[in-house]
């Protein structure tokens, strides 16, 4: 009986070369570009959220459930947004990367915009809609995106010189200059 490490074809230099692009890139990816993506879709369900319900207050979705009348509001949309984009961060892969990170923005933009109403638990129209609870909300946004662009910039300034490393450690394996014995 031959095992499964028989039937195995070798390990090629070409295997190598192709397995090493994948995992430069799906580590650049997840450190450099990602993070920029997550920031995007963030700012967008942020603010796209606030020029929204700033031109169509009170719109949310109600229904009844086990006799209880349930607000959805973009809130709970953010917290499923935000649980499918970590699950997929997990997926191996420069794009289940981007698109888990741009679950993930958008899913935090949508809480954040929330947060405000979260904060004093009062979603009546005329605590929310506010002049004094906007301008709360708003500083509130400006912050946390400050914040995140920041996490964005250091993870692009810190990497750059991790980028050319390994950049120049492909080119010098795939050319021939560095050997690889298997």
């Amino acid at each position: 009986m031959t095992s499964d490490k028989d039937k195995e074809k070798p390990i090629t230099k070409k295997d190598v070369i192709r397995e090493l692009k994948e995992s430069v890139e799906t580590k650049l990816v997840s450190r450099r570009e990602a993070p920029l993506i997550g920031l995007i879709r963030f700012s967008i369900a942020l603010w796209g959220s606030k020029i929204f319900t700033s031109s169509a207050p009170g719109t949310s979705i109600h229904f009844w459930l086990l006799g209880y009348e349930i607000h959805f509001h973009h809130f709970h949309y953010g917290i499923i947004a935000l649980a499918v984009g970590i699950i997929i961060t997990f997926i191996e892969g420069p794009w289940p990367r981007r698109i888990g990170h741009a679950f993930f923005g958008a899913g935090l933009g949508f809480i954040v915009d929330e947060y405000w109403m979260l904060l004093i638990f009062d979603d009546s129209a005329t605590t929310y809609f506010g002049a004094e609870s906007q301008y709360i909300s708003r500083m509130i946004g400006i912050g946390v995106t400050i914040i995140y662009a920041v996490i964005v910039l250091a993870s692009w300034y810190f990497t750059r010189r991790e980028r050319e490393i390994w950049t120049k450690f492909y080119d010098a394996v795939a050319s021939g200059k560095i050997k690889i014995e298997l």
